[in-house]
């Protein structure tokens, strides 16, 4: 075993996928790096059978090499359901793909613009409850959803517990209803508001604990107040302990107060949006079982604004324009991660209250063990209020700065172990006395440290400055 342990990544998954499903799952538990391997999404992805009407007809037959892939993404014909060439996808869908011997290891089953009539011969009434007997996640986007009175009767697999709908129309709710009462996790996507919240407000979330709304694109119609939320809702949010939000825009902004005002038992929260209102981060602060907390918008601060002291929270994602608000007792933080996900360049905001919050920050830097930079700009007088760091893991991804960042690592970093630079630009800076990556790595011996596509250019630092 020991062996086999030590074999590269790469190695391992070759070895992995000479197994079907079945055999793998056992593997889970033989000891944490096969499990961490096995579940890691890089794995998975790659393992995934995409079948489009372009491909279909090159999968043979009765295979044994589909078995191996857990994962099964199928994009539908988008010719109407009476036509030759619907009739010749499906034909060929069944012998190759929608066969028992497959159906049997799926494990996560995607749907990209299906027509329904594929899904009502695969859960339909008059199907057997059994074909999918390891399914446990289903994504589905309909092209199209006729009425179906009669999808409250399909048989959906009892170990069916994560589904992801795109929802454009009131017959999708109703798959919501029929599979709902089994749910551990729903992902909802839709353009219109009114149809979020019927989706939200059903009576059959018992078992729902992670829950993700996402709208790329603007609302119909704003939220208007907490009576939006209905009552079935508000249970179902009091009962979560996962809540994900991407909103890219502001017809949301007045309910995340009321929403997180009924989430008393999160352990993560992730908004993607615009704005966040006082009363919505003062709600955020009430929180006080989270865990892991990402925020990706622009953060109202005043004199009302309350600093978050979290007990619990371990990993904290924020915006470099407006830090999220955290207190001076965070005693479980481990991970700070600050990214810039707007066109504006990520600058540091020079604004006074959001300089309190920058040396906050950095006083946190004395205790977490893992700082991830990602597509930002760090001046080099701001390196300088670098303390001394317990961290172990330091990545910059697309930050721009001086080659200095060399020396704090060096200096300052006593006990890193993992360096990753990438896509980086460092302008060499007259104050560096590390020059090169090479020498870092030289003086740091027992650190891995890695430096793909990042570059250290040799320039008028001070010209280029001014």
């Amino acid at each position: 075993m020991s062996q086999i342990e030590c074999l590269p990544v790469e190695v391992m998954c070759c070895i992995f996928d000479k197994l079907t499903s079945l055999e793998r799952k056992s593997l889970h538990l033989v000891c944490r790096d096969w499990y961490r391997i096995l579940t890691r999404k890089h794995y998975l992805l790659r393992r995934q059978l995409k079948v489009y009407p372009e491909n279909v007809e090159l999968f043979e037959a009765g295979s044994e090499a589909w078995i191996k892939f857990p994962c099964v993404s199928i994009r539908d014909d988008d010719s109407s359901p009476k036509s030759v060439r619907r009739r010749n996808f499906l034909s060929a869908l069944r012998r190759a793909v929608l066969c028992q011997p497959v159906l049997t290891h799926i494990e996560e089953l995607v749907f990209e613009f299906v027509q329904s009539d594929l899904l009502r011969e695969l859960f339909g009434e008059t199907c057997d409850g059994q074909r999918f007997p390891n399914l446990n996640y289903l994504v589905v986007r309909c092209s199209e959803f006729s009425c179906m009175p009669e999808i409250r009767t399909w048989h959906f697999p009892k170990c069916l517990t994560r589904l992801g709908l795109v929802v454009s129309c009131r017959e999708e709710v109703r798959l919501i209803e029929a599979v709902g009462a089994q749910l551990e996790e729903l992902l909802i996507e839709t353009v219109k508001l009114e149809l979020l919240l019927e989706c939200c407000n059903l009576p059959v979330f018992e078992k729902l604990r992670t829950l993700k709304l996402i709208s790329d694109t603007f609302f119909p119609d704003r939220f208007s107040g907490s009576s939006d939320i209905g009552e079935n809702f508000a249970r179902t949010l009091n009962r979560l302990k996962n809540l994900a939000i991407g909103f890219r825009h502001n017809d949301f902004r007045l309910g995340y107060a009321p929403l997180l005002q009924n989430c008393q038992k999160l352990e993560t929260l992730s908004i993607l949006g615009m704005d966040l209102d006082v009363g919505a981060c003062n709600a955020i602060g009430r929180l006080g079982g989270l865990r892991k907390l990402e925020l990706l918008l622009r953060i109202e601060k005043d004199s009302e604004l309350i600093s978050w002291n979290f007990q619990n929270l371990i990993s904290m994602h924020t915006y470099v324009w407006n830090l999220a608000p955290l207190g001076e007792n965070l005693p479980s933080l481990e991970v700070i991660r600050i990214s810039n996900y707007t066109i504006r360049e990520g600058r540091f905001s020079v604004q006074p209250a959001e300089k309190i919050y920058l040396q906050r920050y950095f006083s946190h830097f004395q205790t977490i063990v893992k700082l991830f930079l990602y597509d930002i700009y760090l001046e080099e007088d701001l390196l300088l209020q670098f303390p001394t760091m317990k961290v172990r893991e330091v990545v910059l991804r697309c930050v721009r700065t001086s080659s200095l960042i060399l020396d704090i690592i060096y200096e300052r970093a006593p006990k890193v172990f993992y360096v990753y630079f990438w896509d980086c630009c460092f302008l060499v800076s007259p104050r560096a006395k590390i020059p090169s990556f090479e020498e870092l790595r030289r003086l740091l011996p027992h650190v891995r440290i890695s430096h793909s596509s990042s570059k250290i250019i040799t320039v008028d630092y001070g010209q280029i400055l001014s």
